[in-house]
């Protein structure tokens, strides 16, 4: 046998794997060729998010302070930061009369690239319940979302955006509201993020 020779093993198994590398380098370049000409979106391997080749990072809102470029315009008394004994969370402590909200503002920006709004929230009584909107030029849009909670521990909040109708539109803020004529016993809200 000579070493040009097909049949030779040792010859085959190195043909093989630089057929297979070529094939890899040839597979990853049209993947990004595909990403580059098509919508520009698609799922990263952890999952997340990824708009024009990179992944869009989660936007925080309030985790023990507010996130960048987020206010309190709240109507309800929205204490920030609150000191909870035992707890690393300092959450935002909300007292809402009838109708009242609590209110965080942002600039307009895209929800492009987010898919859900998430959040810890925790009553001072069993079986409270709140509503949760996203506004559109300082408006609610739709009927919102009832969320459900008590005093037991924290509940985690998901909610898809487009539950809200919300999902890639401009918004400029997030209301939890009081949807009651009565005042809604304290509540805590904390981890309020987009993902």
């Amino acid at each position: 046998m000579t070493a040009n020779n097909v049949d030779d093993p040792a010859r085959q198994e190195i043909q093989t794997g630089e057929y297979v590398q070529l094939h890899s380098r040839i597979f990853q370049a049209l993947l990004g060729l595909t990403l580059s000409c098509g919508t520009g979106i698609a799922q990263d391997q952890t999952g997340g998010e990824t708009v024009s080749g990179e992944t869009k990072p989660t936007m925080v809102v309030y985790d023990t302070a507010l996130g960048a470029g987020w206010q309190n315009w709240s109507w309800a008394k929205a204490a920030l930061s609150v000191e909870l004994s035992g707890s690393s969370r300092k959450p935002i402590k909300v007292e809402a009369g009838p109708w009242q909200a609590m209110y965080l503002h942002h600039d307009a920006f895209s929800t492009t690239g987010y898919r859900q709004l998430g959040m810890l929230i925790q009553g001072s009584t069993p079986a409270t319940e709140a509503r949760v909107f996203a506004l559109i030029d300082g408006k609610v849009n739709g009927e919102g979302r009832v969320v459900r909670f008590s005093n037991t521990g924290w509940t985690k909040v998901v909610i898809p955006l487009a539950e809200l109708g919300v999902e890639d539109r401009t918004i400029d803020g997030i209301w939890i509201q009081n949807g009651s004529p009565a005042d809604l016993p304290k509540f805590y809200v904390t981890e309020i993020q987009l993902e």
